[in-house]
């Protein structure tokens, strides 16, 4: 026979609810705007300068997001790696130094 008690009763209720307010407690600190007080990444979305991405080479600088993901589309068709960033100039196609004449080439083309 199995007995419980009325302490048992009261124990897991009052156990949830502290874990609840320990997980409260923790996504206030992980995600707070404070200095130094948040682990999440924060992202930068300041315009970076066009010499910012290491090895990629800027092959063409547009001035809508649209016109560059239309561009990278189109280099991608054609087997092209390429990526596009914001920059101070405008949105920017980068792609690898292998694949720069050729999608400059056809850039230039369309």
């Amino acid at each position: 026979m199995v007995s419980v008690f009325g302490e048992e009763y009261f124990v897991f209720p009052v156990v949830a609810i502290a874990l609840a307010g320990l997980m409260v407690l923790l996504c206030r600190w992980a995600f707070s705007k404070a200095k130094g007080g948040s682990l999440v990444r924060r992202v930068d979305s300041r315009p970076a300068e066009r010499d910012a991405f290491g090895l990629l080479i800027d092959v063409r600088t547009v001035r809508t997001y649209n016109e560059a993901r239309i561009k990278v589309s189109m280099l991608k068709d054609f087997g092209i790696k390429a990526t596009a960033a914001r920059t101070k100039e405008g949105w920017t196609v980068y792609v690898w130094p292998n694949d720069e004449a050729a999608a400059r080439g056809l850039l230039d083309t369309h």
